[in-house]
């Protein structure tokens, strides 16, 4: 599970991404998150990285972000009961 942070983090570069088909740059990212702090957007950025929510490899620009995965991993449990179960009605024999 995403800390709150890092959500809101991860979706505001997803969808800034899909309306100007760009990353932000930090001081928009300072501004849209409302963290005055690069220091705040960074330890965030370097977590989803960590936790493969994202690939930064120029870490001198936050422009450099590309996105691997813009939604939540799922739990280790997988599927949930509900979706489980509408799954396997197009799956089972």
């Amino acid at each position: 599970m995403l800390p709150d942070f890092e959500r809101k983090l991860l979706r505001i570069m997803y969808n800034y991404s899909l309306k100007y088909r760009k990353m932000p740059e930090m001081r928009e990212l300072q501004r849209l998150t409302g963290r005055h702090r690069s220091t705040e957007i960074e330890n965030a950025l370097l977590w989803l990285e960590n936790h493969h929510y994202i690939s930064w490899e120029n870490k001198s620009y936050a422009e450099s972000v590309r996105i691997v995965q813009g939604w939540e991993q799922e739990s280790e449990g997988g599927l949930g009961r509900e979706q489980r179960s509408r799954a396997e009605y197009w799956t089972r024999d």
